[in-house]
């Protein structure tokens, strides 16, 4: 299993609110990859708090056949260069964000990337989409399923499927 999880805050010229950004990029990420699963979008404030708008946040999961994370997170890249995402600062605002959820539930730290997201299991916006899609999902280093993450959470997380 391939999780992606895909979210936006910003407006863009192209393709207009964060929403119609997300949007936008699963077509895009249709045009790569054989998407199996799709949660619902969820609206959630920045976290760490911050004046940046909400975000719009889901999760997919993906058809890829290769060993190599490395070539996936490539081609998400390339995809978020396409919709005008440059990398100044962590967490700040952006047209669009995808990221390596899990991979194939390996363990994999190097340069370039940590799977399973390093910051996961602490966010809502990524975890009740994925107990939406797989509500059996366990997380590769705690050996724990995914509602019990969600339990352990920090309720004053706001967040709404929309």
């Amino acid at each position: 299993m391939v999780l992606i999880g895909i979210g936006s805050n910003l407006y863009s010229n192209k393709f207009g609110t964060p929403l119609n950004n997300c949007n936008a990029a699963l077509k895009e990420i249709e045009k790569c990859f054989k998407i199996k699963k799709k949660s619902s979008w969820y609206k959630s404030e920045p976290i760490p708090q911050s004046d940046q708008p909400w975000f719009i946040n889901g999760i997919i999961e993906i058809v890829f056949d290769s060993k190599d994370p490395l070539e996936l997170l490539k081609k998400l890249n390339q995809i978020e260069k396409r919709f005008g995402r440059v990398r100044k600062e962590l967490n700040e605002a952006r047209i669009l964000d995808l990221d390596i959820i899990d991979f194939k539930s390996q363990v994999i730290t190097c340069t370039e990337l940590t799977i399973p997201h390093p910051r996961m299991h602490k966010r809502k916006f990524v975890l009740l989409p994925i107990e939406e899609i797989n509500p059996k999902w366990i997380h590769p280093i705690f050996k724990k399923k995914i509602n019990k993450i969600i339990e352990a959470i920090d309720d004053n997380q706001k967040i709404i499927k929309i």
